[in-house]
């Protein structure tokens, strides 16, 4: 069997390479002082999962033992002389937990893995960790410790679970199994069918639906262009073929994925996991690490050093000083209900530029400005229904197609049904299933009810450069049909003009909701409204605003402005304020325009001058912007 990498050491790598080191150690120094012997789980605090104690318990140990394996593997290209008092503690009681943890006999057993449980997950990371730590864990295991590892890892191994990404796990598993003279027959012609599936789901242009939920997120990097990365790099020596096609799904992904990141590393929290945070930067090194990556060494390094620092300068440590459940901070309600205490330390595999050699150009290159830096870059990724698109620095997605399916929209429809998601933003959440959020779309309230509609199933109809429409329904989750909406946007700078063609089989009010802008500093929120259709809000670091083109609505407003008022909703700070134009409509068929802001600059945020709204071109002017004309067959004659 070949080598997982080449063991050459350094005795002197770069700073940069360095630099990776200390802040895998420093992640790691609060786990040590929590790790107790004869147990099989780190004591992490946080909320349980819907997984179960044992599943939570098996999640404890795997990813940060992915985290500590990457460090510890990196000592074999440098080494501190400090490095033992970490090292040594930790590579024993890793061992001994997944001895004991596998052991059925033993009181700190994980449980059986099966079918669709989260044991089947957390195992392939867990086969990840494996490999990286053949040569000091799975090499000191005697043969019959060895033999009960794999009996745990075999068992139902071969059933199939989540119809999505997961099945990389029962993949990864398998092959470790067969590796080890531990595999059925069966497996191999199972292997090949899994990856028929998950080749199935694929969109184009390096983007994956993920299977049942029928979103298209981040996973994308830190699920599908991770997991077929290490399968190619561990077992894919005899699958030619297919490690030429996964490898391609990745090299066009990652084309375009540097346009996903700010200037200051961070990316839009946008669908479902956002607690694993600076996974975001997942499979950039592992490209760069088999030679595949479209990306130039100093770009690579760059945007993986940038989004770790983004998090790592933020307050996202709990009480422990362990990576905490939220986004921003510790604030678990933006979490899902299979996240645990543990949960967020899928941010392990972020780490994978440690095993890059320190020699490689990777860290040796000179930095290279993230295209967020250089100009308003603007992107259609048409296969995936997204636009992504800089805007003095902050990046904004435009999502015209990615929803959750009907069979997990228990996960919160609203993380990808908003129009649009944007870094320095963030979002609001709800607790209450039978609503949505008021900010970033278009929402509804049936009369004399206190439900809120969102967007639910959405169809794309065009996405370009220049453009997103979209048609969707907003309805209630038991019964999402009730109101029809044809969606049409266009952008200059950091607004959005937007053009909502709605058909209504009720009464209701209808209401567009601005970005919700956050602080942490209570009753810190300035509103500003110069004309009757046009309102602004405005904190020491930005501010949001919202205009009316067509006459209709009266604006609204939602907000958390100090602690008296309710339960904290955004992901990013406690405090939020935003504004929603809002009207009342029959069972009718009718339209609203807006005009739709975000940014910094006061100059850019002062309303629009409408000179003429003709069918099929609308024409306004700005006092900083200048005249923006919009040519299109699909607007209409404004009154």
């Amino acid at each position: 069997m070949s080598e997982i990498l080449e063991q050459a050491k350094s005795n002197d790598p770069p700073d940069t390479y360095r630099k990776w080191q200390r802040r895998a150690s420093e992640l790691l120094v609060p786990l040590c002082r929590l790790i107790e012997p004869g147990r099989a789980f780190i004591p992490i605090k946080g909320r349980a999962s819907n997984h179960g104690l044992l599943a939570d318990r098996l999640e404890s140990v795997v990813r940060p033992l992915l985290l500590f394996a990457h460090w510890r593997y990196s000592l074999n290209r440098y080494r501190e002389s400090s490095a033992a008092e970490l090292a040594e503690p930790m590579e024993r009681w890793f061992s001994d937990a997944i001895l004991l943890g596998t052991n059925p006999e033993s009181e700190e057993f994980w449980g059986w893995p099966c079918g669709n449980s989260q044991h089947t997950i957390e195992i392939g990371a867990l086969i990840i960790a494996l490999e990286l730590s053949r040569g000091w864990m799975w090499a000191s295991f005697t043969e019959l410790e060895r033999e009960q590892v794999l009996n745990w890892i075999g068992f139902e191994v071969d059933r199939e679970g989540c119809w999505n990404k997961s099945l990389f796990s029962g993949i990864l598993a398998m092959e470790f199994l067969l590796r080890e003279g531990a595999g059925n027959p069966a497996f191999r012609p199972l292997i090949d069918e899994w990856f028929s599936v998950l080749e199935g789901m694929y969109l184009g242009g390096g983007w994956f639906m993920d299977g049942m939920h029928r979103s298209v997120d981040f996973y994308n990097a830190y699920s599908w262009h991770y997991y077929s990365l290490w399968w190619i790099r561990l077992f894919g020596d005899s699958e030619t073929d297919r490690c030429r096609r996964w490898e391609e799904y990745t090299r066009l992904f990652l084309e375009k994925y540097p346009l996903f990141f700010s200037a200051n590393g961070e990316h839009p929290a946008f669908g479902r996991s956002i607690t694993y945070r600076f996974n975001a930067s997942a499979p950039i090194g592992l490209a760069q690490l088999l030679g595949i990556s479209p990306l130039q060494p100093g770009l690579a390094r760059k945007i993986c050093e940038r989004n770790l620092d983004f998090f790592l300068n933020k307050p996202i440590f709990q009480e422990q000083e362990c990576l905490s459940l939220g986004w921003f901070d510790h604030f678990e309600e933006a979490t899902e209900s299979y996240s645990c205490g543990s949960s967020p330390y899928w941010a392990a595999k972020a780490f994978s530029p440690l095993l890059i050699p320190s020699s490689d150009p990777y860290w040796t290159a000179p930095s290279t400005p993230l295209p967020s830096e250089i100009s308003d870059e603007c992107a259609a990724f048409r296969d995936a229904g997204l636009i992504v698109r800089a805007i003095s620095g902050e990046v904004e997605i435009i999502n015209a197609g990615s929803q959750a399916g009907r069979p997990r929209i228990d996960l919160g429809t609203w993380k990808w049904g908003r129009l649009s998601y944007r870094t320095g933003m963030g979002y609001l959440i709800v607790r209450d299933p039978d609503n949505y959020p008021l900010d970033g779309g278009l929402t509804a309230s049936p009369r004399e009810q206190k439900a809120i509609w969102g967007r639910h199933l959405t169809y794309p109809v065009e996405v370009s450069r220049d453009k997103m429409s979209c048609r969707y329904d907003l309805g209630a989750q038991s019964n999402p049909s009730q109101i029809s909406v044809e969606t049409h946007m266009w952008w200059k700078s950091g607004w959005q003009l937007i053009l909502h063609r709605y058909e209504c089989r009720l009464t209701a009010t209808l209401r567009h909701g601005s970005y919700a802008i956050s602080t942490n500093t209570p009753n810190a929120f300035e509103s500003r409204s110069i004309k009757p259709h046009y309102s602004s809000v405005w904190t020491d670091a930005g501010g949001i605003a919202l205009q009316s083109l067509c006459g209709k609505g009266s604006f609204g407003s939602h907000g958390r402005p100090d602690d008296s008022a309710g339960q904290r909703e955004h992901i990013q700070a406690p405090y939020h304020s935003m504004r929603c134009l809002e009207f009342n409509v029959e069972t009718e068929t009718g339209l609203f325009a807006c005009l739709n802001w975000a940014g910094t600059s006061k100059d850019e945020a002062q309303p629009w001058e409408v000179e003429s709204v003709a069918e099929g071109l609308w024409k306004l002017f700005h006092p900083d912007l200048g005249a923006w004309h919009i040519e299109d067959p699909v607007l209409p004659q404004l009154g």
